[in-house]
């Protein structure tokens, strides 16, 4: 839920049940997360990003807090292809690995790749990584990252994720210029014919 105003965001607070996640709307490595546990920390909260006062602060992003074992799921997209995925745990519910959490390999199920692949595909593809939840309703898409970090997941998945990047930009690239040179009108034709129709 994105709110725009304190009064809303405490309205969608209330009416998700806490404890709920506030985060930017944009952000990395897990900064400005809160676990909102209750009303009195939700208005602290809310109060100091009006007072903090950046167009960061001035949206408010609710998301429900989910559960997990300690745990969160990366995945990595390139083009239609989950890669590969990792682990990141840490006893701390934040469980990037830039604040600590650990990067362990997590294989690529089939319903791990259907729904990488959709979340990426929801947002235009491309190369993403995408960040999946266990909860108990079983695997949630939490958020959908196109400025990803990969240094913590190379090692640990075995898998070359800056040359499967770059052979996929590559590839766009290519089929982008055919696709030009295949439309392209020789600008003599053009000279050409409207001279002929006279």
């Amino acid at each position: 839920m994105l709110a725009f105003t304190p009064e809303s965001a405490l309205a969608a607070i209330e009416g998700m049940g806490y404890p709920v996640v506030l985060k930017p709307a944009v952000g990395s490595w897990g900064r400005l997360l809160a676990r909102v546990n209750d009303r009195d920390a939700a208005e602290a909260l809310l109060e100091h990003k009006v007072v903090l006062g950046s167009f960061q602060h001035g949206a408010f992003y609710v998301q429900e807090y989910v559960r997990k074992p300690g745990r969160d799921i990366r995945s990595f997209v390139v083009g239609d292809r989950t890669i590969c995925a990792i682990y990141r745990e840490s006893p701390h519910w934040i469980t990037n690995t830039a604040r600590g959490g650990e990067a362990n390999d997590c294989p690529v199920t089939p319903e791990l790749d259907r729904l990488s692949r959709a979340a990426a595909a929801a947002v235009g593809g491309g190369v993403v990584a995408v960040d999946l939840l266990e909860g108990e309703r079983g695997l949630l898409v939490n958020e959908v990252n196109y400025t990803m970090e990969f240094r913590n997941s190379i090692h640990t998945t075995g898998v070359d994720i800056p040359g499967l990047i770059a052979d996929h930009v590559i590839a766009v690239g290519r089929a982008g210029r055919a696709a030009r040179a295949a439309h392209r009108v020789d600008p003599a034709a053009l000279v050409a014919g409207p001279r002929a129709a006279r």
